[in-house]
């Protein structure tokens, strides 16, 4: 073999070598860039999916900022009208309190517009250390006859405490008779008349669900969340100061006004104003002994089951307790104190006519405060 043929296959060999090299160069560097391709499209495809997860998000973000947005307006919008709507309320309450013109229309009025702020609301006097009922609304129908709450103070939860104080007290504690499960809102406010507490407002938002109401009501109950305590104790305090004005319109008049034109005559008032004629007359005397006749003859034909039952149980101050108030009420608004003292003719017709004439029958009923207080020289 010659030379050229030796160096020709030298060359191609080399050239083999080369080519093989370079191949495998180049599938190596192929690989490397396919690979670096696929790294860079699922990178792209990763930046693409989190932009459009960014994307989606922000404008999630923007309609939920817009929805609550809205929301707040509509609780704003919400919480004006429903506020609006209490303070309407409660410019009709003190109208409708004005309006009454006796002092127990004074509180019938109070717990009838207390009624439309709470499930629950009744208005109690204050005896020494005894509560007992005036008026209930939404308890139910075993707390029609008001006379059957006759509890202790210390058994009268959050009303013995406002009466203690003085003042307005929320608290869980209620009264015996509310029979209320724990850790619920109530609410008693004392009414009181030259520095004494006479009476109290009760309420509460009841033993059950809202729905289940003991009782209907003529007027709506509104939403009970908008400062409803703080409504009943205005409603409260207001009835307080309009049975003072009461009492001192009452004896003011009195001092001018004649006996007779209280007592005779067809057109007397049943709430007419409170006498203190410095004398009186055997006409006067019998206009009064007949006043009282004809209330007590009222809560003897108003409540006949009573009288029997009070009769055979000598229990009958105690058992029509809340009547014989109010007939009191009205004795003592009408007749001088004078004539009270020398001939007390109610308490007369009470053995007369509702005891028939026993006075054991009768059984024992403390005077209340809240009766003292109608009798005042202002």
């Amino acid at each position: 073999m010659t030379f050229d043929d030796r160096l020709r296959q030298a060359v191609d060999a080399l050239g083999d070598h080369v080519r093989d090299d370079l191949t495998r160069e180049l599938h190596t560097l192929a690989h490397e860039m396919t690979s670096a391709a696929e790294v860079d499209r699922a990178d792209a495809a990763a930046a693409a999916a989190a932009a459009a997860r960014d994307q989606a998000r922000a404008q999630s973000d923007h309609e939920s900022a817009a929805r609550l947005a809205d929301a707040v307006r509509s609780a704003r919008t919400e919480q004006q009208t429903a506020a609006l709507a209490a303070s309407e309320r409660l410019v009709d309450a003190i109208r409708a309190i004005d309006r009454a013109r006796s002092l127990s229309e004074v509180l019938d009025t109070l717990v009838s517009c207390a009624g439309r702020e709470a499930w629950r609301v009744a208005v109690v006097l204050v005896s020494g250390t005894r509560v007992r009922g005036w008026r209930f609304i939404g308890f139910g129908p075993s707390f029609h006859d008001p006379s059957r709450v006759d509890v202790d103070l210390a058994d009268a939860g959050v009303i013995g405490d406002a009466v203690l104080v003085g003042d307005a007290v929320s608290s869980h504690m209620a009264p015996a008779f509310a029979e209320l499960p724990g850790e619920r809102d109530v609410i008693a406010v004392p009414i009181s008349m030259s520095g004494r507490v006479v009476a109290a407002l009760y309420a509460d938002q009841g033993p059950t669900a809202p729905e289940a109401r003991a009782e209907p009501t003529d007027e709506p109950l509104h939403d009970a969340t908008v400062g409803w305590c703080n409504l009943l104790e205005v409603m409260a305090r207001h009835a307080a100061r309009c049975l003072e004005a009461l009492t001192a319109i009452q004896a003011a008049r009195a001092l001018i006004q004649p006996l007779d034109t209280r007592l005779g005559g067809a057109t007397a008032s049943p709430n007419a104003d409170v006498g203190l004629h410095p004398t009186h007359t055997a006409e006067d005397e019998d206009a009064a002994r007949r006043y009282a006749h004809r209330l007590v003859s009222e809560i003897k034909l108003a409540h006949e089951a009573a009288v029997v039952a009070g009769r055979r149980e000598r229990d009958l101050t105690t058992r029509l307790g809340s009547e014989i108030e109010r007939a009191r009420l009205l004795y003592e608004s009408r007749v001088p104190e004078r004539m009270r003292r020398s001939h007390d003719y109610f308490q007369q017709e009470l053995v007369l006519t509702l005891a028939d004439g026993d006075p054991g029958l009768l059984g024992s009923l403390e005077r209340t405060p809240d009766v003292e207080l109608r009798s005042l020289k202002l």
